[in-house]
């Protein structure tokens, strides 16, 4: 998946997010240190499918997401049914309120499911800079661009998911899963992230305990849209310090 930036406005900022699970990180990883876990947290948020970002910054949602689901093939109280139970997961991990849209007009996340031949062209017509096609994609099932403004704020979003291609390979609530997680600021794939949904060569088709934690600090509110990469890694490791039990 890719992201890109453009300029917009936000109406408010990030509101203080109640970690108390957070001092559970360390002990609930399975094993993952702390080093390893700000090591793959600079992969997944810091980097691309294609290197490192030339100007690497925390990118994250402050405002409340809305997403809306434009079904033009494949099952779609399925498809909303799988969103629906990963948005309260996220909700939950972020702290952001996240909810449907009736609408696209009223939404920042479009999730656009349709068969493989036409879904470059669907999405596309909420693109400012469309994409050529799927050699545009590095060879990805299914993908998701993310825009953000002049704060590093992230502020919409729009997700392909081939329905039928996803549905016949049994990767369609896996497409759902790792592509609402990237747009919320975690935009890499690596195969040295494990376990890992964002790893393309791992089985799992939902968040690990890693992903989640990956996830939370992200959105702890001590890492601030904007900030750049290497304060932001130092803080990180202060955060897994102080909430470490031991």
């Amino acid at each position: 998946m890719k992201n890109s930036a453009r300029g917009s406005r936000l109406r408010r900022g990030i509101a203080g997010i109640a970690l108390a699970g957070a001092a559970l990180l360390c002990g609930a990883l399975g094993g993952v240190s702390a080093d390893r876990l700000v090591t793959n947290f600079d992969r997944i948020v810091f980097r691309t499918e294609f290197g490192p970002s030339p100007d690497p910054r925390v990118r994250k949602w402050t405002a409340p997401v809305r997403i809306y689901v434009d079904s033009r093939a494949g099952d779609l109280a399925i498809q909303t049914k799988l969103t629906a139970t990963h948005m309260t997961l996220l909700e939950t991990l972020t702290g952001l309120d996240i909810g449907f849209s009736s609408t696209g007009p009223k939404s920042n996340i479009i999730i656009v499911f349709d068969r493989h031949d036409t879904l470059i062209a669907s999405v596309n017509e909420y693109l400012t800079q469309p994409i050529r096609g799927w050699k545009d994609l590095n060879g990805s099932l299914c993908f998701g661009v993310y825009a953000v403004n002049q704060h590093s704020e992230i502020v919409n979003a729009v997700i392909g998911i081939p329905s039928d291609t996803a549905t016949s390979l049994g990767k369609l609530p896996a497409c759902i899963v790792e592509e609402l997680t990237q747009v919320m600021g975690l935009p890499n794939d690596s195969d040295e992230v494990f376990p890992s949904i964002f790893n393309d060569h791992s089985p799992d088709d939902f968040l690990t305990e890693q992903d989640e934690a990956l996830v939370r600090l992200l959105y702890d509110p001590r890492l601030a849209p904007g900030m750049e990469r290497t304060a932001a890694l130092d803080e990180l490791r202060a955060i897994l310090a102080s909430d470490d039990p031991d």
